[in-house]
């Protein structure tokens, strides 16, 4: 989600390109408070974001699909047989996975501390990265598409 609104406020009013979000299973979701937060103080609303699942028809309609981990790029690849580059390829130039909480803060749920800085550390290396993402995307865009900055 934060990838999108990234790339949302990175675009200003740029009606031409969809920007979706999706995850790979459904399940509740509830932002976090500390999440909201960090979003609203860079002036982004999410009170009408729903989140979505990732699905086949949404796969083959994007022009340029990214996986934000490793991980989620090898489920994609098993389910919708896609390898997809890493945010971090694009916009880095580095394979560098974003990881879940839970895979780098031991006991997340009892370190809220330590899960909130975490968490606003890949928040801030999404934002940080943005810029670039979207100056090097027409290196990977399918042919006949081009994105115009």
């Amino acid at each position: 989600m934060t990838a999108e609104y990234a790339m949302r406020t990175n675009l200003g009013s740029d009606d031409n390109i969809v920007v979706r979000s999706a995850g790979l299973i459904q399940a509740p979701h509830e932002v976090a408070s500390f999440v909201k937060e960090y979003l609203e103080s860079k002036q982004i609303d999410i009170a009408r974001h729903k989140p979505r699942v990732l699905d086949h028809i949404w796969l083959e309609a994007a022009d340029l699909p990214v996986a934000m981990s490793t991980d989620h790029r090898e489920k994609i690849a098993e389910q919708f047989g896609r390898h997809l580059p890493l945010f971090s390829e694009i916009a880095y130039g580095s394979e560098e996975p974003l990881r879940d909480v839970d895979e780098v803060v031991p006991n997340w749920r009892n370190n809220e501390a330590a899960a909130q800085e975490y968490a606003i550390s890949v928040m801030d290396y999404i934002f940080d990265g943005m810029p670039c993402f979207l100056d090097r995307m027409n290196l990977l865009l399918a042919p006949g598409v081009c994105f115009n900055r």
